[in-house]
């Protein structure tokens, strides 16, 4: 069992993550999976991997069609968890996570999918894994998962965002924006940013944030020079979710992590994310 666990438990952290966008809801359910595994007869399992998938996957599910109940009376905007990069870990689940980096923009994407698509998106983008083995795992025939598919792809490129990692050119953009922030420069920042620019903030009630999405461009400018003036900590630019971010706390300040989308030329800032909510930082500071 302990060579089981060290080997699978990067893959299914990866896919419960993916699934719930949330860390230690990802964490609990890995737990819960390999536990269910000890309590069962594994003599009679011959392939390891797919087991362990299909029960964690349908796991996710289940969490997933609570969640949406619960988030109906979630105060304001629900963003996901961002992972924070390890670097200088030797940790085989970091490794793996960093490696197969899912950007912020993808993952507050994925939200937009119902359970079942995402499942059949994650374990099929992420994984590789053939439309057959996934019809297996969900119980479902396998034109079904063909469509569920088609259709997750297709609500992912409607939104014309970028979806995966490119750090460096994301690096230049941050440190500008840092820049621009510190100096309220409103032009700068306007330069940095295209024009449908969208800011969205998550404080599920806990601290001030924004309620409703802001754009365009001009309004997002005055909400950040307006917010900034209390960002009276420090600011770390480091990597979340395999591109740069920020991460902002001190003594008079919330602890607060925020994540940048490009647009598809990846020139200017297309979506900022600002998370703020204290139950969702705990694995950050």
């Amino acid at each position: 069992m302990e060579d089981v666990y060290r080997e699978y438990k990067p893959l299914l952290f990866s896919i419960a993550y993916r699934m719930l966008g949330t860390v230690s809801e990802a964490e609990d359910l890995v737990q819960e999976t390999f536990l269910s595994l000890a309590q069962g007869d594994s003599g009679d399992i011959h392939q390891m991997k797919n087991y362990l998938c299909k029960v964690l996957t349908n796991r996710c599910l289940d969490v997933l069609k609570s969640a949406r109940r619960k988030r109906e009376h979630y105060v304001g905007e629900w963003l996901p968890e961002p992972l924070p990069d390890m670097d200088g870990r030797n940790d085989p689940l970091h490794a793996l996570m960093q490696e197969e980096a899912i950007s912020y923009g993808l993952l507050v994407l994925l939200e937009n999918l119902s359970p079942t698509e995402r499942a059949v998106y994650v374990l099929r983008s992420a994984l590789d894994y053939e439309y057959r083995l996934i019809a297996q795992m969900l119980e479902r025939a396998e034109p079904s998962c063909r469509k569920l598919y088609s259709r997750a792809q297709q609500k992912i490129q409607a939104a014309q965002l970028q979806v995966e990692v490119h750090p460096a050119h994301t690096q230049t953009l941050v440190e500008q924006f840092v820049d621009a922030i510190h100096k309220e420069d409103a032009e700068a920042l306007i330069r940095l940013l295209s024009q449908d620019a969208v800011l969205i903030s998550d404080g599920g009630g806990k601290t001030r944030a924004a309620i409703r999405p802001i754009s365009p461009d001009k309004h997002v400018v005055a909400f950040l020079l307006g917010v900034s003036r209390r960002w009276s900590g420090t600011v770390q630019i480091c990597s979340l979710n395999g591109q740069p971010g920020i991460l902002m706390s001190g003594e008079d300040m919330r602890p607060t992590a925020i994540s940048f989308v490009l647009d598809e030329e990846r020139e200017r800032i297309k979506r900022i994310y600002i998370l703020l909510n204290p139950e969702k930082m705990k694995h950050l500071f």
